[in-house]
Order: C-alpha cells, then sequence, then structure tokens
C-alpha cells in the first residue's frame, strides 16, 4: 500500500474539518455518560429540566461546536508551520475555548466549570492522538 503524503495546508484543512465534527460527538457521549452517572454527576451538569437524554446530548453537540471550531483554528498556525502540536497546545487550546464558549453562552453549572474545562483539554489531547493515529498529524 502506497503511502499519502500531505502538505501542512491539507493537514491543517483536514484537522479543522475533522475536530469541528468529532470533538462535538464525543461531547454529547460525554455529556450522557455524565447524564446516565446522575445524581453523583448533578453538580457538574446544567438543569435540564424534563429533558430527555438524547435531547441533551443533542444539546451538549451543539453547544460544543463553536468552542471546538474556535479551538482548532487556534491550533491551525502550529499545523501549518510544523504539521503537527504539541498535547499542550492541545489542552490549552480545548480549555480556551471551552472557556470562551462559557462566557459566550452561559452554562448553569458555576461549580462544574473547572472540571468541565479540564475534561475539555483532555478531549483535546485525544483528539490530538486520533489526528495522529489516522496519520493526518505527523508523528
Amino acid at each position: 500500500m502506497r503511502k499519502i503524503t500531505l502538505s501542512n495546508t491539507q493537514r491543517a484543512l483536514w484537522m479543522v474539518l475533522i475536530t469541528a465534527l468529532a470533538v462535538p460527538f464525543f461531547v454529547g457521549l460525554i455529556d450522557l455518560g455524565l447524564m446516565l452517572l446522575s445524581p453523583a454527576t448533578d453538580f457538574l451538569l446544567p438543569s435540564r429540566g424534563g429533558e430527555g437524554l438524547g435531547e441533551a446530548a443533542v444539546d451538549a453537540f451543539v453547544w460544543s461546536a463553536f468552542p471546538a471550531t474556535v479551538s482548532a483554528l487556534g491550533l491551525t498556525p502550529f499545523v501549518l508551520q510544523h504539521g503537527t502540536y504539541g498535547w499542550l497546545e492541545a489542552a490549552v487550546a480545548g480549555v480556551l475555548g471551552f472557556m470562551a464558549a462559557a462566557i459566550i453562552f452561559p452554562i448553569d453549572t458555576s461549580s462544574g466549570l473547572p472540571f468541565l474545562a479540564f475534561a475539555a483539554g483532555l478531549l483535546f489531547i485525544g483528539m490530538r492522538a486520533l489526528l495522529m493515529l489516522i496519520g493526518i498529524l505527523k508523528s
């Protein structure tokens, strides 16, 4: 099988597109998992009222599309210059993107914001590993 080579511009384009779609998907799954662990995780999540699990997961997907895209765009200069980015840049981008979105689109979970920001950083570290595994980012 022939190894496909990508330019840094192509790497950046694919990184933004995949991250903007995959991260919200994983956020929806994480939100669903946290809701299934209720009431132990109620302090982390905003109050849902009578909302169903699926509807809440879709809400999390939609809310997280903006921070995922902003974080991916923030990592684009690293990919354009080096073809990859480090785990620390990934974590910082995830946390900053989450906090920017939490300021612009407030959520009702003031006590859970630090944990959710940490989870966003971990999610972006995992996304970096996934992008390296599939060959989008350089190893």
